[in-house]
């Protein structure tokens, strides 16, 4: 919706505010100061935006993301080793009950 647009874009916008130091594309720019525009500005703002962005937000997610993913697969083979131990467990404990029921039927034969 068009309030979360703007409430990203005020949050990003603050993430460049707060990390303004932390940006190469000052670092790329040879040109002497007095030389840029403020076309210039507005760039190089953006392309800090940019990184920021990538650096503490997209990468990690991204990284969180196949973290999670390999978890799910963790737990779903432990799942499917649980129901199978499950399964065995309740198989024995049929036979057992089937057994038992079979010599008390035997004692009120006798």
């Amino acid at each position: 919706t068009h309030g979360d647009i703007k409430d990203a874009l005020s949050l990003f916008s603050w993430d460049a505010e707060k990390e303004q130091d932390f940006c190469p594309a000052k670092e790329l720019t040879d040109e002497p100061k007095e030389a840029k525009t403020e076309q210039d500005e507005e760039f190089s703002l953006w392309m800090c935006q940019v990184q920021i962005f990538f650096t503490t937000k997209f990468f990690p997610a991204y990284q969180h993301e196949k973290v999670l993913s390999k978890k799910i697969k963790e737990n779903r083979i432990r799942d499917a080793e649980l129901a199978e131990l499950r399964k065995i467990k309740d198989e024995e404990l049929a036979k057992l009950i089937a057994g038992r029921e079979a010599e008390e039927a035997k004692k009120q034969e006798a």
